[in-house]
């Protein structure tokens, strides 16, 4: 009997070492893979713009960078798995004035006091691939460059969280849901206790307990793996099977209390579309056709990027034309109608826009003004603007002043660019000077 105790024991030993062997190695592998891909990343995310390339080259760790995106951010179905949001086939084509009725092409903006530059020259400075003027409900102005077509779609990025909180608020108008219940009323299998006490206004508002998200060009950083589940980056670092979900619910704490902070994470709004999807029994595509494409007569085919268990990139994953962008900003600039048809309740506009900045205030500023967020969109109050904004210079402007709305699709180089973006403040005070005057 002792012998064979001996036996055992020396068996467990064994097994012991070589599991944990394993796991030193399966460690120090992921360790070499996390190294080779920062590098990587480092020389990646330093290429210059123009650098010539082939389709061949692009894949998902370069696909959003320098040169790369000056193709795949317009084809983005040949990267990513999309979901396809159906136009509809009888909608009738843009009202549009043509040959550039208030002369933006010879327009002058004022980059600082002493320099004008030509706006067709600013655009192409910050890499402008598509660009839109809406006026009284009528395309004004519209360019292309680097090889996008009216028919391509853009990936929005985080311009596609807007539709997310205007779906929500549309939602709860129909009485589907409340912006004052806690998520895991609706929710109630989500096993994350990051959301603990937090309620789906805090969620609109990113003020939800989250920690630091750190970088999402390294890979020790939650950023980075964030877009792995979400499929904007290689599965790596033993990610085999891409899950927002499961991504999710490794975050068991809150870092603060619900409310009491702003902190902009993506999660929040991937929750907010798993709850619009839980408590209408449709899939995220289908309920941004129904309640979006369908209403703004949309021309063409949108599509929403998913995940391995079908969750929509309800944060990021958006993409559409540049003419249907437009149809969007003059939805928002009508406050919520679209041709004399309700799109998106009124209270939207009355809960968001014509509320004044409360605490937690974001900690943004663009030429000297704070920059407010509330249900999912940004704004300017002393321009007039309720916007959105996405990673590499997506945005789509409402400028209730001076009654227009202006869409930006462009390939910046780093996600966010504070010189490039005000820039775009300045063309749309510019623009909207030109047309009324």
């Amino acid at each position: 009997m002792a012998k064979n105790s001996k036996a055992d024991y020396k068996v467990i030993q064994i097994l012991i070492v070589f599991w944990f062997t394993f796991i030193s190695t399966q460690t120090n592998a992921q360790d070499s893979e996390a190294v080779s891909i920062n590098e990587k990343l480092d020389v990646i995310r330093n290429y210059p713009f123009d650098m010539p390339f082939e389709r061949s080259d692009i894949n998902l760790l370069n696909w959003q960078y320098w040169p790369y995106s000056r193709y795949a951010s317009h084809h983005p179905r040949e990267f990513i798995p999309m979901a396809t949001i159906h136009a509809d086939p009888e909608a009738v084509a843009l009202e549009e004035i043509k040959n550039d009725p208030f002369n933006l092409m010879e327009l002058n903006v004022s980059v600082d006091t002493e320099k004008d530059v030509l706006l067709p020259d600013l655009l192409k400075s910050i890499q402008m691939k598509g660009f839109a003027v809406m006026h009284e409900g009528k395309l004004v102005f519209e360019t292309y460059d680097q090889g996008m077509q009216k028919h391509d779609i853009q990936i929005l990025q985080s311009t596609s969280k807007t539709f997310t909180g205007m779906l929500i608020h549309k939602l709860a108008s129909e009485g589907l849901l409340d912006l004052g219940a806690n998520v895991d009323e609706y929710l109630p299998d989500l096993n994350a206790d990051v959301f603990k006490g937090s309620t789906l206004q805090n969620m609109l508002d990113m003020e939800v307990g989250f920690p630091d998200f750190g970088s999402y060009h390294k890979t020790e950083d939650f950023g980075f793996m964030s877009e792995v589940h979400m499929g904007l980056k290689p599965k790596a670092l033993g990610v085999e099977h891409r899950s927002t979900l499961l991504f999710i619910q490794q975050f068991q704490k809150p870092s603060f209390a619900a409310g009491s902070k702003f902190s902009y994470n993506d999660m929040n709004t991937q929750v907010l579309a798993m709850i619009a999807e839980q408590v209408t029994g449709k899939q995220y595509a289908q309920l941004i056709e129904e309640n979006f494409w369908r209403p703004l007569q949309a021309r063409y085919d949108a599509a929403i990027s998913i995940d391995e268990d079908g969750n929509a990139g309800a944060s990021w994953g958006m993409a559409i034309t540049l003419r249907d962008a437009a149809r969007f900003g003059q939805m928002m600039l009508n406050r919520g109608s679209f041709k004399g048809k309700r799109v998106i309740p009124e209270s939207y506009f009355e809960a968001t826009f014509d509320q004044p900045p409360t605490e937690p205030l974001s900690p943004y500023f663009v030429l000297g003004q704070q920059e407010d967020y509330r249900n999912q969109v940004w704004m300017l109050r002393d321009d007039g603007l309720m916007h959105t904004i996405g990673s590499f210079g997506q945005f789509i402007f409402a400028d209730y002043k001076n009654e227009i709305a202006i869409v930006f699709m462009a390939n910046w180089k780093h996600t966010s660019h504070l010189e490039s973006k005000e820039h775009l403040i300045r063309i749309v005070r510019a623009v909207g000077e030109q047309i009324n005057r």
